[in-house]
This record gives structure tokens, C-alpha cells and sequence, in this order.
């Protein structure tokens, strides 16, 4: 089953207009790939880099939530289940 992703962004709203459904990590790491890339940040974007843990469960769009984060980065995003 797909996992949602969205991005870490100023409000929800503006976060769940970011969804998109990944099938693996390795999709996940393409997706963040693509989208920060463009920014030439020089950062790491790999396998290796991004992680995923247990954050929470958020009551206003009903996922079991789970923080994405980049090294030397931050917080990229949230999925609605581990990959």
C-alpha cells in the first residue's frame, strides 16, 4: 500500500497541498531529491541521509504520523506510515 508524503511547510493547509504517494524509501528519497534539489542546497541526498520515526498520531487529517528528516538539513516532511 502507498504511503503519503508532504512537505514540511508554514501551515497544514499548505502542507497537504504537497501530498504525494510514495511506494518505498527509494521513491521517497527521489521525491525529496527532485523537490529540494532545485534549490542547490550541496547537501547529501540519499538512502543514508533521510530518516524516518514515529511522531505521532495528528487528530486534524488522521495520520499516524511520521517525521522525515534530512542530515545537515532538518525536517523535511511527514508520511502516514513507515516505509
Amino acid at each position: 500500500m502507498p504511503i503519503k508524503f508532504r512537505e514540511h511547510r508554514g501551515t497544514l493547509i499548505d502542507s497537504m497541498e504537497t501530498v504525494v504517494e510514495v511506494g518505498s524509501k527509494q521513491e521517497l528519497v527521489k521525491v525529496i531529491s527532485e523537490r529540494l534539489g532545485i534549490y542547490s542546497h550541496g547537501i547529501n541526498i540519499s538512502m543514508d541521509t533521510i530518516q524516518i520515526n514515529p511522531y505521532g498520531f495528528d487528530t486534524r487529517i488522521g495520520w499516524d504520523t511520521y517525521i522525515v528528516t534530512l542530515a545537515n538539513y532538518g525536517v523535511v516532511g511527514f508520511t502516514n506510515g513507515k516505509l
